[in-house]
């Protein structure tokens, strides 16, 4: 809108008409006078004299109105430069920028707002807005209120789904752009896509929650070693709590227990980037000795490690228990063996003195005598299921194949029992790798088939059809099975005084096999008995030409 209507003329034009309104003026004058009042005519030089002013007048006027439109050009030409500028920036801005009407109707559309949203600038302009707000989000309506209500916003939490109907996170600053009568024309907004930022911030405050929760020493260090954060379970199983802490060496924890070759290890192995995991023995606030399983891994990005963090597990009570078990282990078998060879010598003496010097016998005296030593015999025997189980659950693992397991545990069989039948049936092309301590638990499934079962015995191997990563070992018998209470408490995993097992075969073959990370099932076998199933994860796979020894 013009202030006056000489802002629409230029300067010829102005210059032009005011010496045709001088002129003019002065000839009218001088007719009027003349016509009106007859008044004599004006001298020649008088007239001349006005023309002349009226000329240097038009001059000036021309040259003000020419200073004027060549400012108001440069101004415009500005403003032309800026308003391109503008759009040059908003149609490259890698922020989405909208803009639209007071009504709701999108103005302006730029290319990051097609990347963010999913629709094409010819497909909203002239059109409302396309996107919908998420349930916990302002519409789109109620944003262009406030905006012009509050001379626009800043720093707006959003959600609008996009075209493709994924939900997505804004921070939306939005401004009002006003006519020259002060009313709203357009409401521009710059969206600001967080999504991915507000879900990495929720995972980091999951991973705080997750570290300040757990029930393991946690603590972080420099590259060089100073700690510089600590968890609640630190300070719990330390005694120092993070002000004490924090700024200080990890060397605060060292016992003096450990020689200098494990941590000269320890860093060697941490600075080039591995992980490293031990048990160490460290120091409480207090004084208190205890020992941890200790985990150290480098906080490394693009090859540099910027610290590292190192998580403890308190194992001092396990270890205790441990050594008290392995103690009492110990004794107890070897006093109970040497307990009972003298219950069996002296049982042998009782058999041999029932006899009398007569020479007959006393059978009620004999069979006590030989009740004795069986039962002798048994607790010896309990004793050394007992150290295999030991053995068989503290060695350590080594993968082997289990075609070679199977044909050990057979071969061990047929030399204890000799009369019995047992049939292997190995599936082709079966060269998996399992855990080397199933091999004890073969021996005992297989034994206790021949010793407490029938006297045909067959083992299968084969894979899983629903599973690669799985095998199957199936130990079926044709003897009277497996009681159901005692396969109960296997499954239960304790013993109760109104409900356990009569031995320790069981809970060899379930604590092997749960150590070697399969599973056992009890099953009706084909044979009449009963059929125990293993499954057990496999190793990698190797060329049966890669083992001429069958290991």
């Amino acid at each position: 809108m013009n202030d006056s209507p000489l802002d629409g003329l230029d300067a010829r034009t102005m210059a032009l008409a005011y010496l045709g309104f001088g002129t003019a003026g002065i000839l009218g004058g001088e007719l009027l006078l003349s016509a009106a009042l007859g008044a004599p005519p004006a001298p020649e030089a008088e007239l001349i004299k006005g023309f002349s002013f009226v000329a240097v007048s038009t001059a000036f006027v021309w040259a003000l109105a020419s200073r004027k439109d060549r400012r108001i050009e440069r101004q415009q030409t500005s403003i032309r430069s800026s308003l391109d500028q503008l759009r040059t920036v908003v149609a490259a801005s890698p922020v989405p920028i909208i803009a639209v009407t007071p009504e709701g109707r999108v103005t302006r559309w730029n290319d990051a707002a097609t990347e963010a949203f999913g629709w094409k600038r010819d497909e909203v302009l002239g059109e409302p807005l396309p996107y919908s707000a998420g349930e916990n989000s302002e519409n789109s309506e109620e944003i262009i209120r406030r905006t012009i209500d509050e001379d626009g916003l800043s720093d707006v939490s959003v959600e609008r789904r996009r075209a493709d109907g994924d939900l997505r996170e804004f921070r939306l600053s939005t401004a009002v752009v006003r006519d020259a009568d002060d009313e709203p024309a357009e409401i521009v907004g710059a969206f600001v896509d967080v999504t991915e930022q507000q879900r990495r911030e929720r995972r980091l405050r999951e991973f705080e929650l997750a570290v300040e929760q757990a029930g393991h020493a946690i603590y972080l260090t420099t590259p060089e070693g100073e700690i510089t954060y600590v968890n609640p379970a630190f300070e719990e199983i330390t005694g120092y709590d993070a002000a004490e802490a924090v700024g200080e060496s990890a060397a605060l924890l060292s016992s003096g227990e450990m020689p200098e070759a494990y941590y000269e290890r320890l860093w060697r192995a941490v600075q080039s980037g591995e992980t490293w995991q031990e048990r160490i023995i460290d120091r409480r606030k207090g004084g208190e000795l205890y020992t941890a399983i200790q985990t150290i891994a480098p906080i490394a990005s693009d090859g540099d490690i910027h610290g590292y963090v190192a998580i403890q597990s308190d194992i001092t009570e396990s270890e205790l228990t441990r050594q008290r078990l392995g103690v009492l282990n110990r004794m107890f078998r070897h006093n109970l063996r040497n307990r009972m060879n003298v219950i069996e010598g002296y049982a042998e003496m009782i058999r041999q003195d029932a006899t009398g010097a007569a020479g007959v016998a006393d059978e009620d005296l004999t069979d006590a005598a030989e009740t004795i030593v069986e039962a002798a015999s048994e607790l010896v025997a309990l004793s050394e299921k007992a150290q295999t189980v030991s053995d068989a659950l503290e060695s350590e693992a080594t993968p082997r194949r289990v075609s070679a397991l199977v044909e050990s545990a057979v071969s061990r069989a047929e030399s204890t029992y000799p009369e019995a039948t047992i049939r292997t049936d190995i599936e082709t092309g079966v060269f998996a790798r399992v855990d080397s301590r199933v091999g004890a638990a073969l021996d005992e499934l297989i034994a206790n088939a021949l010793k407490h079962g029938g006297e045909t015995v067959h083992v299968d191997v084969y894979r899983t059809e629903d599973d690669d990563s799985k095998l199957v070992v199936r130990v079926a018998d044709d003897g009277p099975g497996i009681p159901d209470e005692e396969w109960r408490v296997i499954k239960r995993g304790e013993e109760t005084p109104l409900e356990h097992g009569t031995g320790m075969g069981l809970w060899l073959v379930h604590w092997v096999v749960k150590k070697a990370g399969g599973s056992m099932e009890l099953e009706p076998s084909p044979l009449g008995g009963t059929a125990v199933t293993l499954k057990l994860p496999v190793g990698a796979e190797r060329p049966r030409t890669w083992f001429p020894s069958g290991e």
